[in-house]
């Protein structure tokens, strides 16, 4: 027996290779999501943090892994609390990795958390997310009268 025929033989079998897009898997968002926080933890922090958050977040927040996706706002207030202002920083490049996966445009606004950006996501599956949105704040001042008092 030669090893190098079988090597030969096992080269000419056909590979397949399927590839799938975020917009083919609309169906799994929780999916997509919970691979992009899992990713950007990983890249952001590293390995051994992101599996100390996962057991912060059950151990202290009774929260598991799965459970992100569907106790999103609670997530975001956990990084936020943790972080300080990095957890927004977390939050942002996880919604960009999470845009990346549903292959739309990411557009970071001001003031938004990542339960926000999910929450337009999965309300823009039928729009376009490559429209700007803009945001405006209204302050209200109220000023006593002086003549009243």
């Amino acid at each position: 027996m030669n090893p190098r025929s079988d090597l030969a033989e096992a080269r000419e079998e056909p590979v397949v290779s399927i590839r799938v897009k975020g917009s083919e898997l609309n169906n799994q968002p929780e999916v997509l999501l919970t691979e992009s926080i899992d990713q950007t933890l990983g890249d952001l922090l590293g390995y051994r943090a992101r599996e100390a958050v996962y057991d912060h977040l059950e151990r202290r927040c009774y929260m598991a892994r799965d459970e992100i996706p569907r106790r999103l706002g609670e997530f975001c207030n956990v990084l936020d609390t943790n972080f300080g202002k990095g957890g927004h920083t977390i939050q942002r490049m996880i919604a960009k990795r999470f845009y990346a996966k549903l292959d739309r445009t990411f557009v970071e606004l001001p003031g938004c958390t990542l339960a926000d950006y999910v929450q337009k996501a999965s309300h823009s599956s039928t729009h376009s997310m490559n429209v700007p949105i803009t945001t405006t704040t209204v302050t209200t001042y109220v000023v006593p009268d002086s003549t009243r008092l």
